[in-house]
Parts: C-alpha cells; sequence; structure tokens
C-alpha cells in the first residue's frame, strides 16, 4: 500500500486549524487533532495518532479561547477546537497586551477579545495587583514586559 504525503498543519494566531493551507472546517476533526497535539520543545507541535507523529507549526499559541461563560457556578471556557472545560487555574499571562493561560503547557491557550472582556468583568484590584474574581477563586493577571 503507497504512503500518502502527510499535509502541512497549520495554526495561525487566532487558533484555525489548516491543512496544506485550506482551513479546516470540521470541528470533530480539529478537535481530535487537538486533542492529539503534544509539545517536544520550544514551538515543536506534533500530533501523536496510531504512533505516529506528524509536525504541527503554531502561529502563536495552539489552544484558542473564543468565550467564557458561567455555569453552575463556575466560570467555563470553550476553545476554538470545540471542547469545553472549567476555567484552569493559574495565572493570566498578559504579554504584548494579549492575554493568554496555561491549559497543558505555560501560556498555551491564547483568549479572544470577547473572552478578555467578559473575565475583565471580574477583575478585581489589590494593591495594585489585579485578580479575576468569581465564585472565592482568584486568577492573577500577570503583565510580562
Amino acid at each position: 500500500m503507497e504512503n500518502l504525503p502527510v499535509p502541512e498543519i497549520f495554526i495561525d494566531k487566532n487558533g484555525q486549524w489548516y491543512a496544506d493551507g485550506v482551513l479546516m472546517t470540521r470541528k470533530d476533526i480539529v478537535k481530535l487533532f487537538a486533542s492529539h497535539l503534544r509539545k517536544e520543545s520550544d514551538n515543536q507541535y506534533y500530533i501523536v495518532w496510531q504512533n505516529q507523529w506528524y509536525p504541527v507549526q503554531v502561529e502563536d499559541a495552539p489552544f484558542f479561547v473564543q468565550s467564557v461563560t458561567e455555569q453552575d457556578g463556575q466560570l467555563m471556557i470553550l476553545l476554538y477546537d470545540g471542547r469545553e472545560m472549567p476555567l484552569p487555574s493559574g495565572n493570566m499571562i498578559i504579554k504584548n497586551n494579549i492575554p493568554y493561560i496555561t491549559l497543558i503547557w505555560p501560556g498555551d491557550t491564547k483568549l479572544s477579545h470577547a473572552a478578555y472582556n467578559e473575565l475583565g468583568k471580574k477583575a478585581i484590584e489589590r494593591k495594585g495587583q489585579y485578580y479575576i474574581n468569581y465564585g472565592g477563586n482568584e486568577w492573577p493577571v500577570i503583565e510580562l514586559r
């Protein structure tokens, strides 16, 4: 059986996935790929599937939060790949005026403007430090310079 060529996989700065330059519109496939994404070193990502490693180019961050909602007393994030989960604990990092959180690897998840604005409604300031405060939980906001 002949091996098919491996498509070039690319994730742009807005979390959109491309195969050979074509936007991937099947969310089920994007979700499958995203759930099998692995990081080997700085900016070297791979989809690991059935004992095969497929390289993925990432423009900014591999994951992208489209929206934030409140459900059953907790903040939930909706990722571009369709996964929904509670906002993970840890810092919100602001780098070059762009907000990131950590899902798996430090700073691996970029927040959309809408998601950041929603979280900003829950921001408090204490002694010069900002926090996202919700339901007794806090996420420090750290600005990297």
